[in-house]
């Protein structure tokens, strides 16, 4: 997975927040930092951004006293697999401070964010720990207020209790059909929309209440002249320096770019399904097995346990057909042992991988008969080598909590090798 980069609006707005904010992003049990502030910057002594994020890429945990490494870690973890806050204190140098620098102590407080397309990133406010934590958090709610003021979409938040607007910016307020921000603080959707626009953002909000993380959709709505408008729109709960529990909102106006997106998603489906299609077989190529093997791979990561076989199947005798009656014959020979393989592997996902190399992975009741199955191939490669039909080795594995999948494919390979040399043996 690549690192999540905000728009270039976005990203340049929270880098030069005066105050200490940093997000991180967790991929495969790692945090890579992906956005500093100048703040952040200032807090720890780095001359720039630039110096920060360099020390940040060799070492996220720059400049934190040894003793309290761990405790950040196991907070970090904590809280995410808890969907809970992040908060810590713990002792950190300024950058560039040798060794014999004092420590100073840090108060860090961060907020988990699952993103579209399984991205998982993570807030976090920083503040020297004493009289002046208050103070800070106030302050950088003033400068978030402003950010989202300058932002190119439309953004507001909302009281939850009494669903009044707090603020907006000036893009929320043209849609709104109000002159400034100032015109819609205070009012309530009903008392700006129709009423069905009113209620469909209401129920929006209360969705968006019962998450633990951002709700992201897509919706067609009106503006306050009725003029229909599509929007991406994101809805997020937090809680403001007093306790008040708030909604933020962000809607971009997506009704020309989801035209052409659907336009793209087609032809790139159109394109991806010729890209995963063996050209000789019509059965899915080796790109698509990668693509389901990666798959799989999640599964088994978010679930733990999944259960499955593989089985790897290698015609015998292709290079004795080509060399003899032709690459076209043994084109043929490779197709009538596809149709071989999928027929009795029906209920499994079939995919050519090499020339003569077929692939299975059994789940539901393909796992169930497995033995069957393979019984079939058995009987079926004896009868053929008195014949002379296809003959077909195979060798099958079944995951055994190897924690990928590709243990279990080198299993099936080397079962699939020792079958094959047995047939060798017999022809």
């Amino acid at each position: 997975m690549e690192l999540f980069r905000f728009s270039d609006e976005i990203q340049t707005a929270y880098e030069r927040l005066p105050h200490a904010l940093a997000i991180y992003q967790f991929i495969d049990n790692q945090i890579f930092a992906i956005m500093l502030s100048d703040g952040y910057c200032e807090l720890f002594g780095f001359e720039g951004k630039d110096q920060a994020y360099e020390a940040l890429d060799k070492n996220v945990y720059h400049n934190i006293h040894p003793a309290d490494v761990s405790r950040i870690n196991d907070e970090a973890y904590r809280s995410l697999m808890a969907g809970d806050t992040y908060d810590i204190i713990y002792r950190s140098r300024t950058a560039g401070n040798d060794d014999t620098a004092e420590y100073k102590v840090i108060h860090a407080i961060g907020k988990h964010v699952d993103m579209e397309n399984g991205v998982h990133l993570v807030h976090v406010v920083y503040a020297e720990s004493g009289d002046q934590v208050t103070k800070k958090i106030m302050d950088l709610q003033e400068s978030v207020s402003s950010l989202l003021s300058n932002m190119p979409a439309m953004t507001f938040s909302k009281d939850v209790v009494t669903r009044k607007y707090i603020a907006c910016n000036q893009a929320f307020a043209d849609y709104a059909c109000k002159e400034t921000p100032e015109g819609v603080v205070g009012l309530t959707d009903f008392e700006i929309f129709d009423k069905e626009t009113a209620q469909h953002f209401v129920d929006d909000d209360k969705k968006a209440l019962d998450m633990n993380k951002p709700y992201i959709f897509y919706e067609d709505v009106p503006d306050a002249d009725g003029n229909p408008r599509r929007f991406q729109t994101t809805k997020l709960k937090f809680m403001d320096a007093t306790g008040r529990t708030c909604l933020l909102g962000l809607c971009q106006d997506v009704t020309d770019a989801m035209v052409i997106k659907e336009e793209y998603n087609k032809k790139l489906e159109n394109a991806q399904n010729r890209a995963n299609v063996d050209a000789l077989t019509g059965i899915r190529n080796k790109a698509a097995y990668v693509e389901f093997e990666n798959k799989l791979n999640k599964t088994i990561n978010e679930k733990g346990w999944v259960q499955f076989a593989i089985t790897i199947f290698d015609v015998n005798n292709l290079k004795t057909i080509n060399d003899t009656l032709g690459h076209q014959a043994g084109d043929q020979f490779i197709c009538e042992a596809c149709k071989i393989i999928c027929t009795k592997f029906k209920h499994s996902p079939v995919f050519r991988i090499g020339g003569d190399e077929f692939v299975a992975i059994s789940q539901g009741e393909d796992f169930d008969n497995i033995e069957e199955l393979l019984q079939y191939f058995s009987e079926q490669n004896n009868a053929a080598i008195k014949s002379g039909g296809i003959v077909i080795a195979c060798g099958m594995a079944i995951y055994n909590n190897e924690g990928s999948v590709s243990p279990v494919f080198k299993a099936a390979d080397e079962q699939m090798y020792k079958n094959k040399q047995y047939l060798k043996s017999l022809q």
